[in-house]
């Protein structure tokens, strides 16, 4: 046996490794130090995209579509053609032609064989987050959408998004992606079993077996349908359903109107406190 030969193969083995390990590290230095991903996803690989398309998936050099989980985007059958384009202009310059790392969100691909995870830019061009998810939250170019694989990034999203509502980016100044006032019942018609943020103040609370009910102003106005099985965290989080009467709540989800304007939710982020009443009734804006 070349013991001489040995020794060099094991050295390198030794030292590949060391390498795997050092890139390793890298990868989730880079993860941990992005918003929204400490506690979303896994690294998957570093992949390159080669073309977004009209619904803001993102096709990469292997094949593979990637869609950015937990987000709702412009595309061509909702917003205008302008937001719709210049979301898909900020992706394209964004991510093209340049190495990320893919963070998953989901094992294996969802209905339409997508790969639901993120991307993220170790050196972004623009000096915004590594994170693709935020950066597009950012710059209002998406709203988020609970999912249960982005539940634990949910809060700094919200966060981030509602900086950029504030500031009327890109969906925010688009009537197709406006908050609908739970008095507004044209509205509600109007985007029945599609994806809507819905704000109103709550007028009572009614407990079920499996359910709570939070019926929203006026008495015609929807009802956010709450398992009864996230109370305790919805409790934990700061938000009591108890005491929800007399706070405006902001919830989203899938408008039902198959049994009056409904939305379902099964996730705490799918609600948040929009204003808290005080002592005498009135509200005041939720810190």
């Amino acid at each position: 046996m070349n013991f001489r030969f040995a020794h060099r193969s094991r050295a390198s083995f030794a030292d590949a490794r060391r390498r795997l390990r050092g890139a390793g590290v890298a990868l989730a230095a880079i993860v941990f130090a992005s918003p929204c991903l400490a506690a979303c996803g896994r690294p998957a690989g570093r992949v390159e995209a080669v073309g977004v398309d009209e619904r803001l998936d993102i096709e990469l050099s292997d094949g593979r579509i990637v869609r950015l989980g937990g987000l709702d985007a412009p595309n061509a059958e909702r917003g205008s053609p302008e937001t719709a384009n210049s979301a898909r202009e900020f992706l394209s310059a964004r991510l093209l032609g340049r190495p990320a790392d893919l963070i998953q969100l989901a094992d294996g691909a969802d209905r339409w064989g997508r790969t639901v995870a993120d991307l993220v830019l170790a050196d972004p061009l623009d000096g915004s987050a590594g994170s693709t998810a935020a950066a597009l939250l950012t710059a209002g170019y998406a709203r988020v959408r609970p999912e249960f694989e982005t539940r634990g990034c949910a809060a700094e999203r919200l966060a981030i998004e509602a900086e950029a509502r504030q500031e009327q980016k890109g969906i925010w100044r688009d009537p197709q992606f406006a908050v609908i006032q739970s008095a507004n019942s044209a509205e509600l018609r109007r985007w029945a079993r599609r994806f809507v943020v819905v704000e109103g103040m709550v007028r009572r609370v009614g407990f079920a077996r499996s359910r709570i009910y939070l019926e929203l102003v006026p008495r015609d106005g929807p009802t956010i349908v709450v398992a009864r099985k996230l109370e305790t965290a919805l409790a934990r989080e700061g938000r009591p359903v108890a005491a929800m009467v007399g706070q405006t709540i902001r919830a989203r989800g899938a408008l039902d109107d198959r049994f009056g304007p409904r939305i379902e939710v099964a996730d705490p982020a799918m609600i948040e406190i929009a204003r808290r009443a005080d002592a005498s009734g009135e509200a005041k804006p939720h810190p």
